[in-house]
């Protein structure tokens, strides 16, 4: 396949600017992995490339989703391969923040059986109510393996561990074990900064997000998308339709910037533990040509 290398890393940290100047030196295309950039419309909360950027490198998988729409996993790495075979003669990069997609597409999906959704909603109220201390405890009872590497705090991760060993009678780990379809190992670049210094861009970039006209477009989105459309997961977007007034907005905005410094934390951490990275400090003058050198090294 012509995916030449991943390019991942926590949100605001640089990816798409780089990404753009890897992508015309390679004569590639760009491919995102990103869980929420594919909806339709949530662009500017969802930091989505913009016009400038897509004249400058075509772009994959992004803005060309029904927000009404789930995804997946499974769905990423089906669309990627219909992509990449039916454009042999082009070469692609993996660019986003969502780990697991790149994980999913290099070992494959564990075969587990489908869940029933009932089953996972009553489990999720019983979490919260039990609390995720209890629950956490409960995973690394049933599957250690798995929770190896589980941050306490990781509500999603502990839940689906308790998911799979509860609705299927075996531990996630085993699953895990028995991947299909995978298209192998890729390099996998993982852009690295000071945490002060990521935490600071990220703040930046949600007071932009503002100024570019952020809470408009949750207005004009809640007049056509249903509220309980999937898209509207996507942090920021359901707490802006909520204000009703400037003080409200301000709130809402620190608790954005906070709940993405928040986020951007648990992906570095993804980052270091689920995937063989080679990292790439943002910081240094040099980085392409370290880039370039890493990539050609890797590739011999």
């Amino acid at each position: 396949m012509s995916i030449l290398f991943a390019l991942v890393g926590a949100t605001g940290i640089g990816k798409s600017r780089f990404s753009l100047e890897l992508a015309e030196h390679y004569n590639a295309e760009i491919i995102g992995v990103d869980s929420r950039q594919i909806y339709r419309g949530f662009s500017i909360g969802t930091a989505q490339p913009d016009a400038k950027s897509l004249a400058r490198v075509p772009h994959h998988l992004v803005d060309f989703l029904s927000p009404t729409e789930v995804f997946s996993a499974g769905a990423f790495c089906r669309l990627v391969k219909e992509l990449v075979g039916e454009n042999s003669n082009k070469n692609f990069i993996l660019v986003g923040g969502t780990g697991l997609y790149v994980q999913s597409l290099m070992l494959g999906l564990p075969k587990i059986p489908e869940i029933d959704p009932d089953f996972r909603k009553s489990l999720e109220m019983q979490v919260a109510r039990g609390g995720v201390e209890a629950a956490y405890r409960q995973a690394c009872a049933l599957d250690p393996e798995a929770m190896e590497k589980v941050v306490p705090g990781n509500v999603q991760r502990i839940t689906r561990v308790l998911e799979v060993c509860l609705a299927t009678g075996r531990k996630l780990s085993e699953f895990q074990k028995e991947r299909e379809g995978g298209i192998g190992k890729i390099p996998v670049f993982s852009l690295e900064r000071n945490r002060d210094d990521l935490y600071n861009r990220i703040n930046k970039r949600v007071d932009l997000m503002m100024e570019y006209g952020w809470l408009d477009e949750c207005r004009e989105l809640a007049k056509t998308v249903p509220l309980d459309a999937p898209a509207w997961q996507s942090l920021g977007y359901r707490e802006l339709l909520q204000a009703k007034k400037q003080t409200d907005i301000d709130a809402i905005v620190e608790n954005v910037k906070q709940k993405t410094r928040n986020y951007a934390k648990r992906q570095l951490t993804w980052f270091r533990w689920q995937l063989d990275c080679i990292p790439i400090d943002m910081k240094n003058p040099d980085k392409k040509s370290v880039f370039q050198k890493a990539y050609e090294n890797n590739c011999e």
